[in-house]
């Protein structure tokens, strides 16, 4: 990012002294499973550290006791069954932004689940991982969605997605994933060196970010980013845009500390704080 998109994102963190925690905006994370409940607890300290005012983190009653004994005090806990309890709650509890994705299983019955959620909320909706592995070939499909969506594919999804082989997409990544973005309406964020966010009009290529973060969950710490920042933005791409910047910032500060080697996902979420602090620096130089 520039100078002045840095300015522009600082002066949006700005907090009022007569400020309250909805301000920040609630952040819903629909996440993890039996055997990865790490994956949404990931999510929401990236949400906390990023400046989220509430966080709560939406699980199957089969993980819960694992997902909250690896889970902050500060997370809030939603229990549901389907569907329909998630729209309620959305509703019920001012929920700004939903991530949905991470660390779930792929069963028949997610795809009909998350449409079922993107057909009826009209917030921002992040999909990843999981989220967007089930619409493999099908992504016509989202675009009925009331929801504005994000969607944040690694190489490997995207191509199964839009259903091109990956030797096909490294040599022309940006032209692809404009295409992609300009005929279904949503924002998209290709993860990888200098990762690309498009939204069909405006392109943007990262140039922040280290090999360190090549780890399991660096991706569900950047979609807690990405759903703060939709809560800040009213432009999903500059939302997006941002987050990507903070992220790779994060994670060269985790490099510092850590080494190379030895950064993990956790790491990369508690920089969130110092990253933003850096851009805060770089803004009044």
């Amino acid at each position: 990012m520039n100078k002045q998109d840095i300015e522009n994102f600082i002066s949006k963190l700005k907090r009022k002294p007569e400020s309250h925690k909805y301000d920040y905006g609630h952040v819903l994370v629909i996440a993890g499973s039996k055997n990865m409940p790490g994956a949404g607890v990931l999510c929401c300290n990236a949400a906390m550290r990023s400046g989220a005012g509430l966080v709560t983190y939406a699980v199957k009653e089969s993980f819960l006791d694992s997902a909250c004994s690896m889970s902050r005090p500060e997370t809030m806990f939603f229990v549901y069954d389907g569907s329909s309890d998630i729209i309620e709650f959305v509703k019920k509890r001012k929920v700004s932004v939903i991530v949905i994705g991470p660390g779930m299983s792929v069963e028949s019955s997610l795809r009909r689940f998350i449409e079922k959620i993107t057909f009826s909320v009209e917030i921002p909706v992040i999909l990843d991982a999981s989220g967007i592995t089930v619409f493999n070939e099908k992504a016509k499909n989202l675009k009925n969605a009331k929801a504005k969506l994000i969607l944040t594919p690694h190489a490997g999804e995207f191509s199964k997605l839009v259903n091109k082989s990956p030797e096909e997409i490294e040599k022309n990544r940006g032209h692809i994933l404009d295409r992609f973005t300009e005929d279904n309406s949503f924002v998209c964020v290709l993860k990888g060196h200098n990762t690309i966010v498009s939204d069909g009009n405006n392109v943007y290529v990262n140039n922040t970010g280290t090999p360190a973060m090549a780890k399991a969950g660096s991706g569900d710490i950047l979609s807690g980013i990405i759903a703060v920042f939709s809560c800040i933005y009213e432009n999903l791409f500059e939302a997006a845009k941002s987050a990507v910047y903070v992220h790779g910032l994060a994670g060269e500060m985790a490099e510092k500390e850590k080494g190379s080697s030895g950064v993990i996902a956790s790491d990369i979420a508690e920089n969130i704080p110092y990253a933003v602090k850096e851009c805060i620096k770089k803004s009044e130089k």
